[in-house]
């Protein structure tokens, strides 16, 4: 559990620190601008001086933060709560300070207490977050009481309010009850909030575990089935090629085009059946064998037999490959099945006489391909299904009988394994594009699989 926890009270400690530089230049500018453009009477210096020790202490967590990050250990996640305290206390005093040289409770900046308040609740507990609430009130309290009996000296907001809001012991004690008030509702919702966000998030990652198990289940069983078919299927296809050869003697007109038939169809089930496991290996397969290849090479080598099947459609192909690509890190042998599957995609949806073409662009820590034809286009209705497995689009015309639906699946989970994303644009009867985007390097890979 500790482990865990440690990255994101990290993050959130180092958004802390960022918060702060961000507030810490918006209440230099807003002196300057209160003070000398809008000529509010505020104390300048004792502004300036707060806002130089709020710098120095972020300095100072930021410090603290990596040293603690460096050094590891099974107590990382106490320290950095520690200094997350720390850094709450002293923020909540320098506010307070701040305040009663600007206005005291005549300050809207008053509401800033509230924010404090929001931040511990959503990493504290709740005991912790009502001595937080606790302990602002007692500052706002003080500060309040003591100008309010003269006992230090209040700075008004000359040129903003021109009441003295603070000298009223009704006004003092009332607006100090809503504080208190709202202090105490602030924590409580943040906390029943954050609650329930947990909950949802224990739900939502139970569920998904539960599926992702179903999923595996169904997978290990397609596994186990189709590869029983496919050895009964190549055993068939094996006696059809026997009979269509005449070695169990000659066959009339009307039997050689039954066995041609029959031998067709087994083909494309032989054919169903190795994508299908491909595919279903491929979701089982959670190791990933990455290694560093020049993709130009690849690109290649894919298309030079598929450039062939173009001719005889008398297509015409246009490719750009940017050569500043170079060596990238993933698996070749998915990745030229991957280009491979959306070419002959291409190809055969494509008619004689049509386009295609092939982009290959270069990005600093990835790379994009685009494969766009002028073919049958897919309806726009049915682009979100066009990756399910066995999906076809219902333009597709009968006579194209091969093609097990699972081609693009296959592409989908190729590109998922490599962390990448892909999508898909087209207009019916014009044109269709497909776009994928993978990263060159382990790094980033390595990065997204965390």
């Amino acid at each position: 559990m500790e482990e865990k926890l440690v990255p994101a009270h990290i993050l959130f400690a180092k958004w802390f620190i960022r918060i702060r530089w961000v507030a810490l230049f918006i209440l230099i500018i807003s002196n300057y601008i209160v003070t000398h453009l809008l000529d509010i009477s505020i104390r300048e210096i004792p502004i300036y001086i707060l806002s130089a020790i709020l710098l120095i202490l972020n300095v100072l967590h930021r410090i603290i933060l990596r040293r603690i990050t460096n050094d590891g250990g099974r107590k990382v996640t106490l320290r950095i709560k520690r200094d997350i305290h720390f850094q709450i206390i002293t923020d909540l005093i320098i506010l307070t300070l701040i305040l009663h040289y600007s206005g005291g409770i005549e300050n809207p900046l008053i509401l800033f207490y509230f924010f404090h308040l929001i931040i511990a609740s959503s990493i504290f507990s709740t005991f912790q977050s009502y001595v937080y609430a606790i302990f602002a009130l007692i500052l706002a309290a003080t500060l309040a009481i003591l100008e309010c009996y003269a006992i230090i000296p209040h700075f008004p907001l000359e040129g903003f309010v021109t009441h003295e809001l603070y000298k009223n012991v009704l006004y003092v004690f009332g607006a100090g009850f809503i504080f208190a008030c709202t202090s105490i509702m602030v924590v409580g919702l943040s906390h029943m909030i954050i609650y329930r966000s947990i909950k949802s998030e224990e739900t939502y990652v139970i569920t998904n575990i539960e599926l992702e198990n179903k999923d595996k289940l169904k997978n290990e069983y397609v596994l186990r089935v189709t590869h029983d078919i496919k050895g009964h299927v190549a055993a068939i296809l094996s006696c059809l090629e026997v009979v269509r050869s005449n070695l169990t003697g000659p066959l009339n007109k009307v039997q050689e085009e039954f066995s041609n038939r029959a031998y067709e169809r087994t083909e494309l089930l032989s054919s169903f059946i190795k994508d299908l496991l491909n595919l279903t290996r491929k979701r089982l397969k959670h190791d990933y064998e990455f290694e560093e290849f020049l993709l130009t090479d690849l690109v290649s080598k894919v298309v030079s037999p598929i450039q062939i099947l173009m001719k005889d459609k008398s297509i015409d192909f246009n490719m750009y490959l940017d050569k500043s690509i170079g060596r990238i890190a993933g698996n070749p042998y998915t990745i030229e099945e991957l280009y491979s599957n959306l070419l002959l995609n291409a190809v055969k949806y494509t008619p004689p006489h049509g386009h295609i073409e092939l982009t290959v662009k270069n990005r600093i820590s990835n790379f994009i391909t685009e494969v766009s034809d002028s073919g049958i286009g897919i309806p726009n209705d049915e682009l979100p299904k066009i990756f399910d497995e066995f999906y076809r689009a219902t333009n597709v015309p009968k006579d194209i009988k091969s093609g097990s639906g699972l081609g693009l699946s296959i592409a989908k989970q190729i590109v998922e394994d490599h962390k990448g994303k892909i999508w898909v644009t087209s207009e019916v009867g014009v044109w269709t594009k497909f776009t994928f985007i993978l990263p060159k390097n382990k790094v980033d890979i390595k990065a997204n699989l965390l």
